[in-house]
């Protein structure tokens, strides 16, 4: 599924763009704050959810 997921032209292989896009996209996704570099904070936020509940 993971294959499916970054092979984004469905050609059945993965090209250096590919997998270099798709590895974009989570360190986009982990860094919180924008700043282009991913604190271990952020990394723990990501994978275990913000204890922040002031959104709710």
């Amino acid at each position: 599924m993971m294959f499916a997921i970054v092979d984004a032209d469905s050609d059945g292989a993965l090209s250096l763009a590919e997998v270099q896009d798709f590895h974009g996209r989570i360190f986009n996704s982990i860094d919180e704050n924008g700043d282009g570099s991913v604190e271990m904070e952020e990394i723990e936020s990501f994978f275990h959810g913000s204890d922040d509940k002031s959104d709710e």
